[in-house]
């Protein structure tokens, strides 16, 4: 821990040294704030940068961190003098202020100490280690955490780096993954699960609160505008909260106790078109790379608006080199900055200064980009879509339940810049105004094209309209509260369209941040200790394969999964996804072609549990091929690169090969349903017409399930012929299009038998069966002329003619 503290204050403190290589004019706190994300960001993509060489071992970390205390030693020698009269003539100005301003400073003060609890509290649930297990406190996060989670612990136990997706083996990590591994520096310096993702969540959330509170500033000159600012954007919902007025009247709990057990979210409510999110607990928490992305964007933002205002060239550098580090630590936000960036130097034309933004821009973004983008299937991305997720809703209703007030407060800010203030003395409120009008490009864009597979992920490119504008509404705010004119009908104005912009959102961080919560099992402590044991035993490239889902104990252990949750992969645009899955599928439940498909896709181990199977997997194949690992009281680990002892079976060999290259035996479909409707799930080949499954375990396909075998009789002698077919749940046997018999209906196993003629010869023979739950049984068996009950031998049973 001791290391950790070293670590975070030598990052802090270059991050705040590197401010005064800026033009002055900036405030001593609204330096800490900056040098926050640019230390702990700079800091990280050191480390990142030594591990291309090394991984992540801490000769990475000892040498970044050693690169930060000799530049911080250099800058501290040679600007010495200068710094330190700047650093005190900042601090005289706050001084002053303080002296002619006490009531403000303690109300901002009293405002920021109630934002950084609220932090605190939010990200210490983040995760919640308990006796039974690992559980989350937000909900938002319970399918989201195992993935970061398997991002960071690749870095540490897994040696993933350049980074492989460890949720999609194989295929390179198009996640920004930055944030993540800030955390992974963390655990691998040896903190706890819950420490690597509270300290990184509450430092950059509380450096994002100065940041926004000095953005608003800048824009607004205005004091109250910037104490506001935070509140709209953090509590931010829309007319959710009259549902909660609802729930609260309709319950028949006392208040209290309803207000700590709220029974939903008051802002994302999908069954009634609510969509916008407040961003602390679906956004910050969640979405981790928006705990790099949101800070970092926001100083671009404010750099630019000084650079433009004051033209200082050394603001666009700055700018510039920040929005090339941004692919890698959010790549949503910087389609954003460039989004705003191009609008605004056209607006602002000053191709000089805009090129010492534009050009280490494009430099440092170009190799990020392209890693990022290299393979996404292009149908993913960038398709037309209008008016996001209204549906058929009204557009303008939509968006005004989803955001309350927000609209109309932008529009007022606005009127009140370009008409109320027009042709006076305060040019500030105009060029805030001009600089403003690009964000709107980041509402209407994703109105009309979806950024992202997944639709709601768009809300990744909206927050920035809202981030971008939240200045202006809080404009239009601090304007109404301090009008002269009906002072008191204007104070009134005020806290009723505050209360309508921050009820919902209030309510939900409520919930999550300051209600108790039991949370939400996420790893059981049996997964927990698994995780650890596969981190020790196995190899840091191995692959597992195991059922895609998104909460699989392999995520904890560093090691990457043939394949994850299959929405996370969608969502992300790799390409064959679908494919893999059906693989993964069919290789779980043993299914004839299961050996040649891990032979193709190369898993090291395979894991059989509780995950496995819910989906049918067939434990037996892999006891009689594969040895064992590792056990546990429901998990089974194989070692897929073992050797069994005996050769494999004529069948095996048989199932491994194309379906039309063998010629011996019938053609086996299943099929999903009892009626064998829609496409079958799985085919092969079989050479003996037989089986008996007693579990769940054993079937190929979960129960009920229906089976259709056919193909060619070979009659090599003509006579009469006696078939009995046994089976459990229904069986029916037909001979050249024609039932012969009818063992049809559900019931336990039973026999029916048929005699007729047969011509010498091929005759089409076709078998239906359906199993309804527990054992599955069927057989088929014949007496030829002059012969025994017996099985039909395989070389008389053709797949074709």
């Amino acid at each position: 821990m001791t290391y950790v503290i070293f670590l975070i204050i030598v990052s802090l403190l270059t991050g705040f040294l590197l401010t005064y290589v800026l033009a002055s004019g900036y405030s001593l706190f609204e330096r800490v704030a900056y040098g926050a994300a640019i230390g702990l960001g700079l800091h990280t993509w050191l480390v990142y940068l030594f591990s291309l060489l090394w991984k992540l071992q801490f000769r990475c970390i000892y040498l970044s961190t050693g690169l930060l205390i000799v530049f911080c030693s250099l800058f501290l020698w040679v600007k010495w003098p200068s710094l330190t009269e700047k650093i005190l003539s900042e601090i005289r100005e706050i001084k002053d202020d303080f002296l002619s301003h006490k009531a403000s400073y303690c109300a901002h003060l009293a405002v920021f100490s109630f934002f950084t609890v609220l932090f605190w509290r939010l990200f210490s649930r983040t995760i919640l280690v308990k006796e039974d297990g690992l559980y989350v406190g937000l909900t938002n996060n319970f399918g989201d955490l195992p993935l970061h989670m398997a991002y960071i612990t690749s870095f540490v136990w897994g040696n993933n780096i350049p980074p492989q997706d460890p949720s999609f083996a194989g295929e390179r990590l198009v996640y920004p993954f930055l944030s993540d591994f800030l955390s992974a520096l963390f655990l691998k310096l040896g903190l706890s699960f819950s420490d690597i993702l509270f300290i990184p969540g509450l430092l950059l959330t509380v450096s994002l609160y100065g940041i926004l509170y000095y953005f608003t500033y800048r824009l607004t000159k205005r004091r109250l505008a910037a104490l506001i600012s935070p509140f709209l954007f953090f509590f931010s919902g829309g007319c959710g909260f009259y549902y909660f007025f609802h729930d609260l009247a309709c319950t028949s709990q006392t208040p209290w106790s309803f207000l700590m057990h709220l029974p939903r979210d008051y802002t994302k409510i999908p069954s009634l078109n609510y969509h916008w999110i407040t961003p602390l607990t679906c956004l910050n928490v969640p979405q981790r790379a928006f705990l790099f992305g949101f800070p970092v964007t926001l100083i671009i933002f404010s750099l630019l608006y000084t650079g433009i205002r004051n033209k200082q060239w050394r603001e666009f550098l700055f700018a510039g080199i920040l929005t090339g580090a941004l692919p890698f630590l959010h790549s949503h936000s910087f389609l954003a900055v460039l989004m705003v960036a191009i609008p605004w130097g056209l607006i602002f034309w000053d191709w000089q200064r805009w090129l010492l933004f534009f050009l280490p821009a494009f430099i440092l973004s170009l190799p990020q980009a392209l890693y990022l983008s290299g393979h996404v299937g292009g149908g993913s991305f960038f398709k037309p879509a209008f008016g996001w997720m209204a549906g058929n809703e009204n557009l303008l209703w939509f968006w005004l339940k989803n955001t309350g007030l927000f609209w109309p407060l932008i529009i007022a800010g606005f009127i009140t810049i370009f008409i109320f203030h027009k042709g006076t003395k305060r040019r500030a409120p105009i060029h805030t105004g001009l600089y403003s009008l690009p964000f709107l490009i980041l509402f209407l864009a994703p109105n009309l094209v979806l950024f992202a597979p997944w639709d709601w992920d768009n809300i990744k490119i909206f927050i920035y309209w809202f981030l971008g504008t939240t200045p202006m509404a809080a404009f239009a705010l601090a304007c109404l509260y301090k009008n002269d004119c009906f002072k008191m009908l204007s104070k009134a104005g005020f806290f009723i369209i505050m209360f309508f912009l921050v009820a919902a959102g209030g309510i939900d961080i409520f919930k999550y941040a300051i209600a108790p919560v039991t949370g939400w099992k996420e790893f059981s402590a049996e997964e927990m200790e698994l995780a650890r044991q596969i981190s020790t035993t196995t190899p840091p490239d191995a692959v597992f394969l195991n059922a895609p889902t998104f909460n699989h104990p392999v995520f904890l252990s560093g090691r990457k999964s043939l394949m994850g949750y299959p929405a996370h992969i969608w969502s992300h645009g790799y390409a064959g996804a679908q494919r893999r899955e059906q693989d993964i599928e069919k290789m779980l439940k043993g299914k004839p072609n299961a050996r040649s498909l891990i032979n193709t896709y190369h898993p090291s181990y395979a894991a059989i549990g509780p995950h496995e199977r819910r989906m049918g997997a067939n434990k037996e194949f892999f006891d009689t091929n594969y040895p064992i690992i590792l056990t546990t009281n429901n998990y089974t680990m194989y070692d897929l690169a073992g050797r069994r002892e005996k050769p494999p079976s004529r069948s095996e060999i048989m199932g491994e090969m194309n379906l039309t290259d063998q010629k011996h035996g019938l053609r086996i479909r299943y099929y999903d349903s009892i009626h064998w409707k829609n496409k079958p799930v799985d085919e092969g080949i079989v050479e003996h017409i037989g089986f008996s499954w007693d579990n769940e375990e054993r079937k190929p396909v979960s129960s009920p399930f229906g089976v259709i075998l056919e193909g060619f009789l070979d009659i090599q002698i003509s006579g009469t012929y006696t078939f009995k077919i046994t089976s459990d749940d229904g069986s029916w046997l037909f001979l050249d299009n024609v039932l012969i018999i009818d063992n049809g209906g559900h019931h336990a196993m039973k026999s029916a038998t048929a005699a007729l003629a047969l011509e010498k010869g091929l005759h089409k023979i076709m078998i239906q069966y359906f199993d309804a739950g527990g054992g599955a049984i069927l057989n088929l068996s014949w007496t030829p002329p002059g012969g025994v009950e017996s099985e039909i031998p395989a070389e008389q049973l053709y797949t074709k003619e």
